[in-house]
């Protein structure tokens, strides 16, 4: 496995990014990465890392803050294992670099530039002070498989455009919440019937435990579609997962798309971006033989779609539930 470090110059809340277009059958061809590159024989990563500043950039780097080690694994390139630092004092002048083109970008800027899916995820960690020890990375060419920051797989997902077109790249669930990037979620409603014959709904509550909306009662199934699912494999999933319910793609019933949007302030900011695939299943459900998962389900009932709504105008039930999302529902169930 190769040795090689990747710094990070900061100077007025901006980044040096190197823009690598001057080699020739570069892997980071395009690319906009931070400055580095590997050891040499004998050489420390901190040694290194002061190096291939100073070669690359003629900076002279007189602070140097290893943030955490970064292992890129690949189908296509060899591994390594990327040293990554911090760099907010220097000295000397900026002079042109053999690799490709040197610039300073502010740091909200470097995320809207051609990266690695994998250093979207360590860049928001260097911004927002969060160092670690070990950050695995795994590659199919350049689509980003797998993310494991000290021993937590973190969460993937395809990105979007807000007009539900493919953005062709892959981030974590944090970062797309703290970008407010468009991703797909699946909404499923159970739906059954009243004994006068009038259409009832699976609602659950949620567990106290949920860092949103907790213990409030909300649809049927939900879930974030993560990459490389599609929506309906992402609703068949859900609804096993948090109901222990098993049922097949082909009982499914999709009937469109709704984009929703949440921000909160809380938790370095959360911003929901979603183009919300809702579904319908037709199933007489018996409560008592379901497995609930606890960690994301406290409770379960059935309830008349026209006494939920009379409820919720009332403000007698403690809910989540959009409107616009139960009044486009009824029309199908």
């Amino acid at each position: 496995m190769r040795d090689a470090t990747l710094c990070y110059i900061e100077r007025d809340g901006k980044y040096l990014m190197l823009l690598r277009n001057k080699k020739q059958n570069d892997p980071n061809e395009g690319k906009w990465i931070g400055v580095g590159g590997k050891l040499e024989k004998g050489e420390t990563p901190e040694e290194c890392a002061r190096r291939e500043i100073m070669e690359e950039t003629g900076l002279r780097a007189t602070s140097l803050v290893h943030w955490g080690d970064v292992y890129f694994h690949s189908d296509v390139w060899e591994s390594e294992i990327m040293r990554l630092f911090l760099v907010t004092e220097f000295d000397g002048e900026l002079c042109e670099c053999g690799e490709g083109e040197l610039h300073w970008k502010d740091k909200e800027e470097i995320f809207d530039l051609n990266l690695w899916n994998g250093d979207r995820i360590f860049l928001k960690y260097l911004i927002n002070g969060r160092r670690f020890d070990r950050m695995e990375l795994v590659y199919s060419g350049e689509r980003l498989r797998s993310c494991i920051v000290d021993g937590r797989e973190e969460e993937l997902f395809d990105v979007y455009n807000e007009d539900g077109s493919p953005a062709d790249y892959v981030v974590s669930r944090d970062y797309a919440h703290w970008r407010g990037l468009w991703h797909t979620t699946a909404h499923i409603w159970i739906v059954g019937r009243e004994e006068n014959g009038e259409p009832s709904l699976l609602i659950q509550l949620r567990a106290a435990c949920k860092r949103l909306y907790p213990s409030r009662w909300d649809i049927s199934v939900a879930g974030h579609i993560p990459a490389g699912e599609n929506a309906e494999q992402g609703a068949v999933r859900e609804i096993g997962e948090e109901l222990g319910l098993r049922v097949g793609t082909d009982e499914l019933r999709y009937i469109g798309t709704m984009k929703m949007t949440y921000d909160d302030d809380y938790d370095e900011g959360y911003h929901d971006r979603e183009h919300c695939r809702i579904y319908i299943l037709r199933r007489d459900v018996d409560l008592s033989a379901l497995t609930l998962q606890k960690s994301e389900v406290e409770s379960v009932m059935w309830v008349g779609y026209d006494r939920l709504m009379e409820a919720i105008k009332n403000g007698t039930l403690h809910h989540c539930f959009d409107i616009e999302e139960l009044e486009y529902i009824r029309p199908y169930i």
